[in-house]
């Protein structure tokens, strides 16, 4: 929609941020959110947060939109980031034994 264009209802414009915002009778709201309230079938409460669960602001089907409250989410990215951390030292660790277990092989 140009700038300066009135929007109508079910507009769909996209922000600088990559956020999309959607024109409805109370204004603009952004348009995961209100797959969100869809879902759940009532408006969001204040302590209730969205996310995407694969990151991509732009898919917007209702299998990927997370609601969460306020600091689960950041509790559960958390989780995540240790996880994967977790993941990796174990690869290494399994690296490392195996080189190790080479090394043993070769002197014998």
């Amino acid at each position: 929609m140009p700038r300066g264009t009135r929007a109508k209802l079910g507009d769909i414009c996209i922000a600088q941020n990559g956020y999309s915002y959607t024109q409805t009778e109370l204004g603009r709201k952004l348009t995961h959110h209100l797959v969100a309230e869809k879902k759940l079938g009532r408006p969001l409460k204040g302590n209730e947060r969205v996310s995407f669960a694969d990151g991509d602001k732009t898919n917007f089907d209702p299998k990927n939109i997370m609601i969460s409250i306020k600091g689960e989410n950041s509790i559960n990215k958390r989780i995540a980031r240790i996880n994967s951390q977790i993941y990796e030292l174990e690869q290494e660790r399994s690296a490392l034994l195996e080189l190790q277990r080479e090394t043993k092989l070769r002197k014998v």
